[in-house]
C-alpha cells in the first residue's frame, strides 16, 4: 500500500506536468485550431471563446511574440467581425505592438495589423485617426498575400470615399490610386 504522501506527490507531479509550456503551447494550438474551425463556420461566440482560450494560453505558456501576435490579431478578427469594433481595436493595436517588437519582424503581419486596425477605427468613425495607420501601410501592402492586398484595397477605397472633399483630401486621392494598383 501506498502511503498517502507518495501518492500526493505523484499526484502534483502529474499536474505539474500538465502545465508545462509545451502542453501549454499544445493545447494554445488546440483553442486556435477550433476557433478557425468555428469562424469558417459561422459560430463566432464559439470562434470567441476558443480564440480567447488560445491567447491565454499561450500567454501562460510564454509562447513567442509571432505567436502571440498571431492569438490577438485572430481575436481581434473575430470581435471585429461581431461588431465589437472598440475591443477589436485594443487586439489589433497589441497584435501591432507585439508584432513590431518581435524578432524577426514581419513586415507582411505588421502591415495587416495596421490594416486591420484602421477598419476597426473606421467602423467608430474614427477616420482620421484610422488614416494614419492606414498610409503606415502602404509601403508594406506588396508583401501582403493576394487575399490580404484584396482586403487591404477595399479598407483603402472606404477611407479615399471618407476623406474626399475635407481636410485629408489629397490622402484620400493618394489611398484611391493605391487601391486601383493592388491586384
Amino acid at each position: 500500500m501506498k502511503s498517502p504522501a507518495i501518492t500526493l506527490l505523484c499526484i502534483a507531479g502529474l499536474l505539474a506536468a500538465c502545465t508545462t509550456p509545451v502542453s501549454l503551447t499544445t493545447t494554445s494550438n488546440e483553442h486556435y485550431d477550433a476557433c478557425n474551425a468555428a469562424e469558417l463556420k459561422g459560430q463566432l461566440g464559439e470562434a470567441e471563446l476558443a480564440c480567447v482560450q488560445a491567447l491565454r494560453t499561450a500567454e501562460k505558456a510564454g509562447a513567442s511574440a509571432e505567436i502571440l501576435s498571431q492569438r490577438q490579431y485572430n481575436l481581434g478578427r473575430i470581435k471585429r467581425l461581431q461588431g465589437k469594433n472598440t475591443e477589436a481595436e485594443a487586439l489589433y493595436r497589441q497584435a501591432l505592438a507585439t508584432e513590431e517588437s518581435a524578432e524577426p519582424r514581419s513586415d507582411a503581419r505588421v502591415g495587416r495589423r495596421l490594416v486591420e486596425l484602421a477598419s476597426a477605427l473606421s467602423a467608430q468613425g474614427k477616420w482620421q485617426e484610422g488614416s494614419g495607420y492606414l498610409e503606415r501601410a502602404l509601403p508594406l501592402l506588396p508583401k501582403l498575400s493576394p487575399a490580404s492586398r484584396t482586403y487591404s484595397a477595399e479598407v483603402l477605397r472606404q477611407y479615399a470615399k471618407q476623406l474626399q472633399g475635407g481636410p485629408q483630401a489629397a490622402l484620400g486621392q493618394r489611398f484611391a490610386a493605391v487601391a486601383a494598383g493592388l491586384p
